[in-house]
């Protein structure tokens, strides 16, 4: 089982690990691109307004972006820190489903392409739809590289597709895939109205599903299986669509 996961645009400071080191294949390659021309772009005038940076963090999330290269680590799994990662409450769980997490979930990155949950990346700020000088928007400058990646990293086991639409866009599975990679959506009720997709909830109950995928005993195998899990923790149900599985909050 694999989980494909957003970042989060918010994220935690500091870390303790030494910087990230960028491999000689095609992955590592695309993200040292990526992380030079960041570091060199976020010294620019106007590159906060370009990448879509809020006026309120701009300063610090530029001087993280210019430090990029040099700067200390952690697991992505504690970098992250947005509603999904609050879901997952990923400092709390248990070894064995730190251990499960750390082999299962693939977080999707404007900068890095896609990192695994246990690997140490810095302090940044990068959207997908966000563009760089020389490299284009993210989300098209990422496809071809992740295209050349993705089906060595998901195995051939079923993969749990937790992704947002902006980190959907970076990676979408090949036809002789499609029928391994499961999208999940979580719709909210309203009052008068069908179900819908509400960001908040959504986002939490993403992460709560991650975590009790992880934290699970045994191997997910069957789409009916997440809607058995989701109502198991607390979830109003679920069914199974053309595109996946919906799920009820």
């Amino acid at each position: 089982m694999r989980i494909l996961l957003p970042p989060s645009e918010a994220k935690r400071s500091g870390g303790h690990g030494p910087p990230m080191t960028f491999g000689d294949d095609v992955l590592g390659e695309a993200r040292r691109r990526a992380a030079v021309e960041l570091s060199r772009f976020a010294g620019e005038p106007g590159a906060a307004a370009t990448l879509a940076l809020p006026a309120r963090s701009a300063a610090a999330e530029l001087a993280a972006n210019r430090c990029v290269i040099d700067s200390p680590t952690m697991p992505g799994l504690l970098r992250y820190a947005g509603v999904v990662y609050d879901g997952l409450d990923a400092a709390r769980l248990a070894p064995g489903a730190r251990r499960r997490a750390d082999e299962a979930v693939l977080i999707f990155s404007g900068l890095w392409g896609v990192v695994g949950a246990g690997e140490r990346v810095p302090n940044y700020r990068l959207p997908t739809a966000a563009a760089l000088p020389g490299l284009g928007v993210m989300s098209a400058f990422w496809r071809p590289v992740l295209d050349a990646v993705l089906p060595a990293l998901l195995g051939d086991g079923l993969v749990i597709d937790l992704r947002s639409s902006d980190y959907a866009a970076m990676w979408r599975p090949p036809r002789e895939q499609r029928g391994q990679v499961l999208s999940v959506r979580v719709l909210s009720a309203q009052a008068g109205r069908p179900p819908a997709v509400i960001s908040y909830p959504s986002k939490l109950a993403k992460g709560r599903l991650a975590r009790a995928l992880v934290t699970r005993r045994g191997s997910i195998s069957r789409p009916g299986q997440i809607v058995d899990v989701w109502r198991r923790i607390g979830g109003a149900g679920g069914e199974l669509t053309d595109r996946g599985v919906d799920l009820l909050v």
